[in-house]
């Protein structure tokens, strides 16, 4: 089924198997599916598109004679306490301009601009939506539409990964761009979920009694799995040598991930498709966006990783751009990122996009499939770059919220932001 409001789609085609359950007063169905939510103003009215069609592995036997296919569509009126976070955003979004559909083949929903009123009250700190994501993966098959949440404050300054030549997936002295295999990724992510990836993607690591990671030749990767996820004393990330591994601690007693926040969070598919080197000099936000689901890798690293806490694309960044007088968003996004800030008239792709800091370096998840270290940057004068594993960055997690979360408070804004239940 897919559903669409002015042109726009609401719900991308997706099975309902895949919509959440929702009770209904007719007593001949006993559960129907969710589609959507809408704002309705009083002495109005709204008209919606609903296309419902037969799944492709329908088989024979299903459409023999007399089989009937029956629908019915229901529409409750709901206080906003009891909206979903997804459905929420969407309908802010019909009279915000701090709100934007990407136009990909997902059309996420993006929150835009220099100052959008994005704000969430999450593990006791300030964060903020990137955007209602659709299509999302739980590492399952399952795909659904999920706000995707950025700490507002950056963790502090970290390597993506600074392991050397011959441990690990490092085949260089400057760490390595496998997501999967990255330290910083480990310091994020619990236990088990770090070696759930490592089973998946082959790789023969386990964990000593001292806390160590051991890859497959018994040398040291790392030591402090899930210390942000688990709010514990950890390590940064650091060189790792056959010899060594240098502990550089830090304490995520009081900024690491508190429990009641992990029962919001739900387990997502990051995707780790690389933009090849030579491309970037030409490539436009929807570019990256594509190279990052694609399994284009680095001498065919994992294309995939399922898992809780990440980082944002690089697309994340360029959707985030409202554009500006000179240039508006339309221009911003068909036109080469490298430029924005190499032409004045582009500035403006810069300087309206809440995901750009002028003082600082910002690491994405996103990497380039060209080079066994490239990862991609945001960099202080707002274009995106490469940066080796190893060279220090900006850490601002990113993670999804379970499609179930509510949206029961606030206006978003930095003093009164939303405030979210489950």
């Amino acid at each position: 089924a897919t559903l669409l409001y002015n042109n726009q789609k609401i719900i991308e085609p997706n099975n309902l198997n895949n919509l959440l359950d929702r009770e209904t007063t007719n007593k001949d169905y006993n559960t129907g599916k969710h589609l959507t939510t809408v704002r309705i103003n009083a002495n109005s009215n709204k008209t919606l598109n609903l296309k419902i069609w037969l799944d492709e592995n329908t088989s024979y036997d299903d459409l023999k004679e007399n089989n009937i296919f029956e629908s019915k569509l229901e529409i409750d009126s709901i206080k906003r306490e009891n909206i979903l976070a997804s459905d929420y955003v969407r309908i802010i979004s019909e009279d915000n301009n701090q709100l934007a559909y990407d136009e990909t083949k997902d059309n996420n929903l993006r929150y835009i601009g220099a100052t959008p009123n994005n704000y969430v009250d999450f593990n006791g700190e300030k964060w903020r939506i990137i955007g209602v994501m659709n299509n999302i993966e739980d590492g399952t098959g399952k795909k659904e539409a999920r706000i995707k949440l950025i700490r507002a404050e950056s963790l502090g300054n970290y390597s993506w990964d600074y392991k050397q030549d011959g441990i690990g997936s490092s085949i260089w002295h400057y760490g390595s761009n496998d997501w999967s295999d990255s330290q910083l990724m480990m310091m994020l992510n619990p236990v088990d979920t770090v070696e759930d990836g490592w089973k998946i993607t082959g790789k023969n690591y386990t964990i000593n009694d001292e806390g160590y990671v051991l890859d497959s030749k018994q040398q040291k990767i790392y030591k402090g799995v899930g210390s942000y996820y688990n709010h514990t004393l950890g390590f940064k990330p650091a060189l790792t040598t056959p010899e060594n591994f240098p502990l550089d601690e830090v304490d995520f007693s009081s900024n690491g991930l508190k429990d009641e926040s992990k029962n919001l969070i739900a387990k997502t598919t990051y995707y780790l498709g690389g933009m090849p080197d030579g491309e970037r000099l030409n490539a436009t936000v929807e570019d990256y966006y594509l190279s990052e689901r694609s399994n284009i890798t680095y001498n065919k690293m994992p294309f995939k990783w399922t898992g809780y806490i990440g980082l944002m694309y690089a697309s994340d960044y360029g959707y985030a751009t409202s554009g500006g007088n000179k240039s508006n968003r339309e221009i911003c996004l068909k036109g080469k990122i490298i430029n924005w800030n190499n032409d004045t008239n582009l500035k403006d792709c810069i300087t309206n996009n809440w995901l750009s800091n002028s003082s600082e370096i910002k690491l994405t998840i996103s990497v380039y499939s060209t080079y066994a270290v490239g990862v991609t940057s945001v960099r202080n004068t707002g274009e995106l770059e490469k940066l080796q594993a190893n060279q220090i960055g900006n850490a601002y997690p990113v993670l999804y919220l379970k499609s179930v979360i509510l949206i029961i408070n606030g206006n978003g804004s930095k003093e009164n932001p939303f405030k979210l239940s489950l």
